[in-house]
């Protein structure tokens, strides 16, 4: 073979033009080097290394969990059976509880009597509680007394309320029957928590006055933040008062309204202790004040101290009854008002 093919075969394929081969250019340690594509292993996190706020969550979480989810999911379960409360726990029935519950005559007048009770509770929040939070608005000396006074019946114990008013009701020695008679108005003197009529009229009332105060500081607050420039562009533009409030004030309270809405629904519907006290384990006289709070608290313990007819699994099933119902209507009420608020912002 010629001495020239042995040189042209020996030069790489990869020659440039003119004969030449790249060179290999050497990294300059000068230049900055590009670290977005490399690669760098991440160790195996936990998950509270992922994510650490969970160790602040973590105790709350498990205080939940045993206090309420626990005893809620029991609760469903021992609705199924068949057991007073004492001993092992009886046989499988399964909805037999919530069917004797809907066909009770005496669940349902405690439903009824707990419906009637928030009507009014919704009416007097909305117009009296409403009203005192508009007076209050207005700056005075005597603003922060009277936001006391207004507000002291809400931190009294639900137990010394209902032992008090008993004790101002009472015929012998009460001392509204005395100030009615001092007044020339010894007509209206009664036994007031025996008449099956008052009797949940004065329920009604101290209801009111214990949970008046709630009320009044939310709308207060709800008040406080309405802006005095709309209200002095509507009074510029002609409009009184009454227009002022109906048309500026109240659509700003709309948030205050939804919370005070939806608290009172869930108390209202859940009180035990006041109304026990006023009317007893039986809501007396004859029903009138009886409530869902006292109806499953008697059906569970029993109406006094001489009986032992409890059935606590069928007043278990009228408590999850109840919590189901707040929870809907609860929802529905929030959901609902909450549209009510974007309509009117």
């Amino acid at each position: 073979m010629a001495p020239d093919s042995l040189s042209t075969s020996a030069q790489p394929e990869s020659a440039g033009l003119g004969g030449q081969t790249p060179t290999q250019s050497s990294p300059n340690p000068s230049a900055p080097r590009d670290y977005r594509n490399i690669e760098v292993p991440h160790p195996k996190q936990t998950v509270f290394g992922r994510w650490p706020w969970l160790w602040f969550i973590l105790p709350g979480l498990l205080a939940f969990s045993f206090i309420f989810v626990y005893p809620t999911i029991r609760a469903f379960y021992l609705s199924l059976f068949d057991w007073t409360g004492y001993g092992p726990i009886g046989d499988f029935i399964g909805l037999q509880n919530f069917r004797d519950a809907f066909h009770s005559e005496k669940f349902r007048l405690a439903a009824k009597n707990s419906a009637k009770l928030f009507a009014v509770i919704f009416v007097l929040q909305n117009t009296v509680s409403l009203g005192l939070a508009l007076m209050l608005n207005r700056r005075s000396r005597m603003t922060h007394i009277y936001r006391v006074i207004i507000f002291l019946p809400q931190i009294m114990s639900a137990i010394a309320t209902g032992i008090i008013w008993n004790l101002m009701f009472d015929p012998i020695i009460g001392v509204i029957n005395p100030w009615l008679a001092n007044h020339g108005l010894e007509n209206l003197t009664r036994e007031w928590q025996a008449d099956p009529f008052w009797a949940m009229k004065v329920v009604y009332l101290v209801q009111f006055w214990q949970w008046n105060g709630m009320a009044v500081v939310l709308y207060l607050a709800g008040l406080q933040n309405v802006p005095e420039d709309l209200k002095h562009a509507a009074l510029l533009d002609g409009a009184n008062r009454w227009r002022v409030f109906r048309d500026v004030t109240f659509p700003m309270l709309a948030p205050a309204f939804t919370i005070v809405t939806a608290l009172s629904f869930i108390l209202i519907f859940r009180a035990f202790d006041l109304i026990y006290v006023l009317g007893g384990s039986t809501g007396q006289p004859n029903g009138a004040t009886l409530v869902l709070g006292v109806q499953i608290y008697g059906d569970a313990f029993g109406t006094s101290s001489f009986t032992s007819s409890t059935r606590l699994s069928y007043a278990i099933a009228e408590g999850v009854t109840l919590f189901v119902f707040l929870a809907g209507v609860s929802w529905l009420l929030i959901k609902g008002l909450g549209r009510r608020e974007e309509a009117m912002h």
